[in-house]
């Protein structure tokens, strides 16, 4: 494995105790790589509409990639093993929907979760769904549910002043 991934032997058991740990730590960054590719437009959304796009972009993102699909249930399948996978998909999962919650409760944010995990599960296995697109509509019914909480926005304009 140290030459596939060009490193020495050495080097990989120096600072890897053991395969184990090697692999738990090329699962964390991977998780991070992809967050980092899905998180920005959740963290720009500000309405539906661009919650709807942010939802798409992630089903693309995780699904969308035949190895990211693998990696992804690969991580699914360790953390009902492995309590620190669990926490490390646990954590994503709350950061998410976190992320969900400043413009929809938490429960919907729980559902829209469930929704686009469904989805890629169709993605894969070939159900009725082919594209991240085609799941517009049933993301749209998820958050129908509730209105969206309105942005808050700062004050910035000063209040006129009083002159007697």
């Amino acid at each position: 494995m140290a030459s596939v991934a060009s490193v020495a032997l050495g080097s990989a058991s120096y600072h890897y105790e053991n395969i184990d740990e090697l692999m738990f730590e090329a699962f964390a960054a991977w998780v991070q790589s992809q967050t980092d590719r899905f998180m920005p437009p959740f963290q720009a959304a500000v309405d539906e509409d661009t919650l709807v796009a942010a939802v798409l972009n992630l089903i693309d993102v995780m699904y969308g990639d035949k190895r990211d699909r693998i990696l992804l249930f690969e991580i699914y399948a360790h953390s009902v093993r492995d309590p620190a996978y669990h926490r490390l998909v646990e954590n994503w999962s709350v950061s998410t929907r976190a992320e969900l919650a400043r413009l929809y409760s938490t429960e919907t944010a729980q559902r829209l979760e469930a929704a686009w995990e469904g989805v890629g599960v169709q993605l894969i296995m070939g159900g009725s769904l082919q594209s991240a697109e085609d799941a517009e509509p049933f993301i749209r019914l998820v958050l129908s549910q509730e209105k969206a909480k309105t942005p808050r926005r700062r004050a910035t304009q000063k209040q006129p002043s009083k002159t007697t």
